[in-house]
């Protein structure tokens, strides 16, 4: 936790510009999805900014001059981070966004979480520490700044709701106003502490029934609910199974011609789809192939049922949750679409671009412990073939009363006692 309010701690950073250590003036600026100090170095004179360490600012710490000439950060690991961060100031593009409180508390001792991001995943996996701290810390008041878009994920009415109803695509902005209207709300309370938010909190003692408001998949009846197998589709994400296409793929994001050839990446991963449908059919003609996502380009196997969308909402992000905890498998390409669908699913299958190994596991919902957790969480390749990823899905399919049957076994007499197990 950071004290925040009264603001008397004086957090070091080194000077941008000639590198001495400096010590922040005793002003925090909140610019939508970092929290800043404001530093000034005392060997150089220079005016700058430093990230508090909380969020992806913890990993990738960033201090630069406020009109964004001087800057000094790690280049090889949190470019994707400051880039947007630095031109945010040097743009002078403040977005205007309409900020609301909701379910306001009385006072006392506040934590709070900032969860402002432009990446949903982001957003997602940050929300998770309210519900980790509301435990841990009962008698504390908790605040939330939030998307409006993803306010739903706040089910606990005692926790206030600072919602920000801006585009997510623009969360990266410097938000004019939220400083002053935040600092306002801090006159409520009689401290304010900053969450760190750890980015890749403990799953352990997350309930995603309580998070999401839709009971997970449960083992047990794995062999008992009909067979469904549900794809997650992105329209910008592709699984393409051709090296010529994915360089095509790179090239149009680097050179900035996405637009006229999504339509082939659309044709290419229906086309995939349709194959791995036909022989998922050959195998499990009992299933039914379910496929949800942002975009509707890309014609689908005719025995694909498509949830598919053009805009997302909290009723649809509802009516696919509820597709996902009657899944026994959810399929994907890598990325934070599937935070929720394998948090709901009983297993995943996901295709891993192999730029993103670094990243694995990281949207990755909930995990099964010992052998079931290898067995029901597969990776594959993103040049995997449709029969490759059709053979995992058919061995999870036929495969899982003989693991589930000897999973009691695996499990330590000491930890059932103890409820471990679940």
């Amino acid at each position: 936790m950071i004290e925040i309010y009264p603001y008397n701690e004086s957090i070091p950073a080194n000077c941008p510009r000639c590198g001495a250590e400096s010590k922040d003036i005793g002003e925090l600026f909140f610019q939508g999805t970092h929290v800043l100090s404001e530093q000034n170095c005392r060997d150089c004179g220079l005016d700058f900014y430093a990230t508090l360490p909380i969020g992806h600012a913890a990993l990738f710490p960033v201090a630069f001059s406020r009109n964004g000439n001087h800057f000094r950060y790690n280049r090889e690991e949190g470019s994707w981070m400051v880039r947007p961060l630095i031109e945010s100031f040097q743009n002078e593009s403040d977005a205007q966004a309409e900020i609301k409180l909701l379910q306001p508390n009385p006072g006392g001792d506040l934590i709070l979480v900032n969860c402002l991001d432009s990446c949903f995943g982001h957003v997602f996996t940050k929300l998770w520490n309210v519900y980790l701290l509301k435990k841990q810390f009962p008698s504390k008041t908790l605040a939330v700044l939030v998307p409006a878009r993803c306010r739903w994920l706040i089910t606990d009415g005692e926790v206030e709701i600072w919602s920000v109803d801006l585009p997510l695509e623009e969360m990266g902005k410097c938000m004019l106003g939220l400083d002053a209207w935040v600092k306002e709300q801090f006159r409520r309370f009689a401290s304010v502490a900053l969450s760190e938010v750890p980015v890749h909190p403990p799953l352990e003692g997350l309930d995603f029934e309580e998070i999401l408001r839709a009971r997970p998949f449960a083992l047990e009846d794995f062999d008992h609910q009909p067979l469904q197998v549900t794809f997650i589709w992105r329209s910008d994400r592709f699984w393409l199974n051709s090296r010529l296409l994915d360089f095509l793929h790179k090239a149009s994001i680097k050179f900035g011609f996405q637009d006229p050839v999504r339509r082939l990446f659309c044709y290419r991963q229906a086309s995939l789809l349709g194959q791995l449908a036909r022989k998922l059919r050959k195998s499990l003609p009992e299933a039914r192939l379910v496929v949800t996502g942002l975009g509707k380009e890309g014609r689908l196997h005719w025995r694909c049922q498509d949830e598919r969308v053009e805009a997302i909402d909290e009723a649809v992000e509802r009516t696919w949750n509820e597709i996902y905890r009657h899944s026994q498998l959810v399929l994907g390409v890598h990325g934070s679409h599937m935070l929720i669908p394998t948090a709901l699913s009983a297993g995943f299958v996901e295709i891993l671009p192999r730029h993103k190994v670094p990243h694995l596991t990281e949207d990755i919902g909930r995990h099964h412990r010992g052998r079931m957790g290898h067995f029901l969480g597969r990776f594959v390749d993103e040049f995997s073939s449709p029969d490759l990823v059709a053979r995992h899905v058919v061995s999870m399919v036929k495969g899982f009363g003989r693991v589930y049957k000897g999973l009691d076994e695996e499990i330590p007499k000491s930890e059932k006692i103890l409820g471990v197990e679940s």
